[in-house]
């Protein structure tokens, strides 16, 4: 299958070659098992499930929690031809409209919506009209009740899969995408989706270009220990370009006008 896969990727997507990862969650997929996948940020999540899509019979749709990476996703599958829509409340009742009937006459490919739009009852109904391929959660850590980031309305996810399956003759493969997630999230994620141990495809979080250094420093020598980094930045590089972090509001004012003076 691997010569396959590698031609579908360079003519379809442009790439000639997969990343760590991208192929044994693809070709998982293509067999009809439920994936999660754990890349790091930027490693390429987003192609296991732009590929697989353009190589299952039907719609693929994928719950987003963020509407500016939904539509960063569109552009680009739409530059690559592939069909792709979301229904999302940035649409007016006319495009809304369109989009429905797209996905009704199988046109969509790819169908992307956040988790609330499951509680739309209109949604339900279209989605139980058509068949579906997989079902992707992207950021699907926002499953788990240990995550960081947890949001109650994913966890009607699996409920939902459910539905889908009862009005059709096949089972929609699963894939979950993250970035995150602690031993105990990750297995409290392939449970509640029924993923095999063996089909959780894992990179690694080792970033060789991010350096992590802590400091202790007493509160009334901060502001002279950033100065001091600032200007060791701008001797380095040319350039004192940085992001300060702190916790209130009142404290990035006072930071933002220590250093214009």
């Amino acid at each position: 299958m691997q010569p396959q896969l590698n031609h579908t990727l360079e003519t379809l997507f442009g790439f000639d070659h997969f990343r760590q990862g991208q192929e044994q969650t693809i070709q998982q997929l293509l067999a009809g098992q439920s994936s999660l996948a754990i890349f790091p940020t930027g490693s390429g999540k987003s192609l296991c499930y732009q590929f697989t899509a353009t190589q299952l019979p039907h719609l693929t749709l994928v719950v987003s929690p963020l509407l500016a990476l939904m539509k960063d996703q569109l552009a680009f599958l739409k530059s690559k031809g592939i069909a792709a829509a979301s229904i999302d409340s940035t649409l007016t009742p006319e495009e809304n409209k369109q989009v429905v009937a797209d996905v009704r006459a199988g046109h969509i490919k790819i169908l992307m919506v956040s988790v609330e739009r499951f509680k739309n009852e209109r949604f339900r109904q279209l989605i139980g009209s058509v068949s579906v391929s997989m079902l992707v959660v992207d950021e699907a850590h926002c499953i788990s009740e240990w995550g960081h980031n947890f949001r109650p309305d994913y966890l009607k996810l699996p409920h939902y899969l459910a539905q889908m399956a009862s009005s059709q003759t096949e089972l929609p493969r699963v894939l979950l995408l993250t970035a995150t997630a602690t031993k105990k999230v990750k297995h409290d994620m392939a449970t509640k989706f029924a993923i095999q141990p063996e089909h959780i495809v894992q990179t690694g979080f080792y970033r060789a270009n991010l350096d992590l250094t802590t400091l202790a420093v007493a509160e009334q020598d901060k502001k002279a220990l950033l100065l001091a980094q600032i200007s060791k930045m701008t001797q380095l590089h040319g350039h004192a370009s940085a992001i300060i972090y702190v916790t209130l509001q009142q404290t990035a004012e006072q930071v933002a006008q220590f250093l214009q003076e």
